[in-house]
């Protein structure tokens, strides 16, 4: 008895219509996917950004003292926007600036966002005194380095203390309880 056997397997040109499919897709997907990432990075500083004002604040209110927030650069003055780093600090000797010597409690690397604070009187420092309450009031924008990403996201900072982040939730470019533009500078 003869039996016949089927060999069962994909054509070439079923291969290549296959990896054409594939290829197509990876070419659609693959921009989409970086943009997200790098949305998504910008969201992550601006959570951590947040917290390190939530952190000065409730070091302001249990400890008794105030407590600052400021970007600063490589002398570690405090400093609007090009900042390297975000540091909660206690500024003993009030030049509003990190010496050494003074109470480091927190430091966030930015070198991966552009980073601009906006607080009252043209300060590049956010304080927080003894009640809880914010000495300046503010924003702080976090932009990606990135000039093609149009995408960037405040920490707002009320004189009560309160701190809270924009929201966008419909891709306008405006903060839905605001109303602003969330506009990140062109370098």
């Amino acid at each position: 008895m003869n039996r016949v056997y089927y060999s069962r397997a994909f054509t070439l040109v079923e291969l290549m219509v296959t990896i054409a499919i594939a290829a197509i897709l990876l070419a659609v997907a693959v921009p989409s996917f970086t943009s997200f990432v790098q949305k998504r990075g910008i969201s992550q500083k601006t959570l951590q950004v947040r917290n390190a004002l939530e952190l000065a604040r409730g070091l302001a209110l249990s400890q008794r003292q105030v407590w600052t927030v400021c970007t600063v650069d490589a002398a570690n003055s405090c400093v609007s926007s090009a900042g390297l780093r975000l540091l909660v600090f206690r500024d003993d000797n009030d030049n509003n600036d990190f010496d050494a010597g003074e109470v480091l409690q927190q430091e966030v690397d930015i070198n991966s966002i552009a980073l601009e604070m906006s607080a009252s009187f043209g300060r590049p420092y956010i304080r927080f005194a003894r009640n809880g309450e914010a000495l300046e009031l503010g924003n702080l924008e976090v932009c990606s380095t990135n000039q093609t990403i149009d995408y960037g996201r405040q920490v707002i900072v009320f004189r009560s203390g309160r701190i809270r982040l924009s929201s966008d939730s419909d891709g306008d470019g405006y903060d839905d309880n605001g109303g602003t533009k969330i506009e990140c500078p062109s370098s």
